[in-house]
């Protein structure tokens, strides 16, 4: 019998699979630069939840940084649209993320855009999937099998994807070796991380409320974070800007909590070890990763190699947080949720009926 893929696995494959799309980038992004025939939209909205979210989110500073003033960028939940965006114009390039294809509200927002004459486009990694039944274009963004549904592969491929194709439309092409960069220093936390985690297991295995800490450029990897912790570990696991992170959620931090904070290295780097050594005095679990070596005299201190550009920060720290998230859970026995979860799920389902829970874990 063939072992079962697990998040591990596809932790591992991303690296190789974004760098594949790297040199196919002409096919995976030109069905979306097809649907922007009169050149750079005014506005390019993304629609998403969960890790597809947080995946827009890690990609958007580098998206951003491209294509410039003259586009603005804005990422909205499938719920926020159908029941509460109505300025959406035929001028604006909508992209509705599922990478199953199969997430309920997804398919909402899609129907919601056709009743409004909207044009119904829609990123997975299924185009085979229900999404194919209520969407005008469905485009397939290179993430290929991910069965786990802690997805891992996902976020990274639709992070570069979303990168590749800003850099497409704001005639960036020479900066697609900031994103191959940002791989290689994936690959280098990945590779952190394994020792990291034992050298600190009994805290990270000992975690009861966590918080991830980011700043604009690691908002998406400490979002993400908070998912995958809350999702595998099951424990409450916020996120927070930094500076919003000291200005209350931070009044209720005892010695039991635990504190990830990600620092892109850029100019706000000194308040964000500041605000990491502020809560190393209420708590010993309190964790930074970072590309500056100043701190790393501290064992609670991943230090990683330089990054190309700040605007990669978040792409280039998912394997820490994927991996401790996968490590942590596994240590506990497992993703199994409580039984209730079923009843939760046949009330109100965030999958169409055509989903496979692979996992087995409710």
């Amino acid at each position: 019998m063939d072992r079962k893929m697990t998040m591990l696995d596809y932790i591992d494959e991303a690296p190789s699979v974004a760098r594949a799309n790297i040199i196919r980038r002409d096919e995976l992004v030109g069905p979306v630069v097809e649907l922007c025939k009169n050149g750079v939209p005014r506005r390019i909205v993304l629609v998403a939840s969960g890790s597809s979210y947080n995946a827009c989110m890690c990609a958007m500073p580098f998206m951003q940084s491209c294509l410039g003033a003259a586009c603005a960028l804005r990422l909205v939940t499938p719920f926020a649209l159908t029941y509460y965006e109505h300025d959406l114009t035929p001028d604006d390039l909508v992209l509705v993320v599922t990478q199953s294809g199969l997430s309920t509200n997804a398919i909402e927002a899609l129907d919601a855009l056709r009743v409004r004459g909207l044009r119904a486009a829609c990123l997975t990694g299924n185009v085979e999937s229900d999404v194919r039944d209520h969407a005008d274009t469905v485009i397939d963004y290179g993430v290929g099998e991910e069965l786990v549904g802690y997805v891992t592969k996902g976020v990274t491929t639709l992070t570069v994807f979303l990168m590749l194709l800003a850099a497409r439309l704001g005639a960036c092409e020479e900066r697609v070796s900031e994103i191959e960069g940002a791989l290689g220093v994936a690959e280098a936390v990945r590779a952190a991380a394994d020792p990291f985690y034992e050298q600190h297991i009994k805290r990270f295995t000992g975690m009861d409320v966590c918080y991830c800490c980011g700043t604009e450029p690691t908002r998406g990897v400490a979002r993400e974070g908070a998912l995958k912790i809350g999702e595998t570990v099951h424990i409450p696991c916020p996120a927070y800007e930094v500076e919003e992170y000291i200005h209350g959620p931070n009044l209720q931090l005892t010695p039991s909590y635990t504190c990830l904070f990600f620092d892109a290295g850029d100019e706000a780097s000194a308040r964000v070890e500041r605000v990491w050594r502020a809560t190393c005095e209420v708590t010993d679990s309190a964790f930074l990763v970072t590309p500056h070596s100043l701190a790393g005299s501290d064992g609670r201190v991943l230090v990683t190699p330089p990054l190309p550009t700040p605007d990669v920060a978040s792409l280039a720290y998912l394997p820490f947080i994927q991996l401790l998230s996968y490590r942590v859970s596994t240590a506990l026995g497992g993703t199994r949720q409580h039984p209730l979860m079923r009843r939760f799920k046949a009330v109100a389902a965030a999958k169409t009926g055509h989903f496979v829970n692979y996992d087995e874990d409710d």
